[in-house]
C-alpha cells in the first residue's frame, strides 16, 4: 500500500508533501529532526488518518527549525 507523509506546520499549513509508493521511508517520530531538502524540521507529533479506499496518509505536524547564519 502506498504511504503519504503530508508535513504541516503548527498552523495546519502544508509545508511538504511526500508519496512513498515502496513502502521504504521510516515514520517520523515525535521530537525527531527530520530534513526535506534544505528544511530542517522538529516533529512534533505524527497522526495516521487511515481511510478504505485512499493511502496510508501520516500527518506530521513540525516546527521549522531556523538555518544558522554564516
Amino acid at each position: 500500500m502506498v504511504r503519504v507523509f503530508t508535513f504541516v506546520d503548527t498552523n495546519g499549513v502544508e509545508i511538504h508533501s511526500i508519496t512513498d509508493p515502496d513502502d521504504k521511508l521510516p515514520i517520523p517520530e515525535a521530537a525527531q529532526i527530520v530534513s526535506i531538502g534544505a528544511s530542517k524540521m522538529w516533529v512534533e507529533s505524527v497522526t495516521p488518518q487511515h481511510t478504505i479506499d485512499s493511502p496510508s496518509v501520516y500527518r506530521v505536524r513540525v516546527w521549522t527549525v531556523p538555518v544558522p547564519d554564516d
